[in-house]
């Protein structure tokens, strides 16, 4: 019992020590003499040899193919005039302009943009960086 204890763990620290790291290594081959002497007049030796499995490496990750960059202009629509303020600032943030101001001609705030009506805008037909603002001209 003693000596299938000391052969096992022997052959425990043998392999842990090949765990660990990201890399992968060669499988390290162990071999281990252990000699147990139970009587004056036995004496058992044996030998213990164990290669440890070699270190699975990570498949390389595809990359994502990137999404098409989204054009830096787009064009300020004309034929505006009339239009429901909720339905044209849909449209403007469907071409990508991120900066849409509503100024009243009434000089009312503008809150709630499906009360008002689209007059007019600044530039209509101009092609403008979506990041800068767009004027749009409403009333009640």
């Amino acid at each position: 019992m003693k000596k299938e204890l000391a052969l096992t763990g022997l052959l425990c620290l043998a392999l842990s020590g090949c765990a660990g790291g990201n890399a992968p290594q060669a499988a390290p081959t162990v071999t281990e003499t252990v000699t147990v002497t139970e009587t004056a007049t036995a004496t058992v030796t044996a030998t213990v040899t164990a290669e440890a499995a070699a270190p699975v490496a990570a498949a390389p990750v595809a990359a994502k193919p990137a999404a098409p960059a989204p054009p830096a202009t787009a064009v300020i629509p004309a034929a505006v005039a009339g239009m429901n303020a909720q339905a044209l600032d849909e449209d403007l943030a469907a071409l990508g302009f991120e900066n849409i101001i509503y100024n009243s001609d009434t000089g009312k705030t503008v809150l709630l943009l499906s009360n008002w009506t689209v007059t007019g805008i600044d530039n209509p037909g101009a092609k403008q960086p979506l990041t800068k603002a767009v004027v749009v001209h409403v009333t009640k």
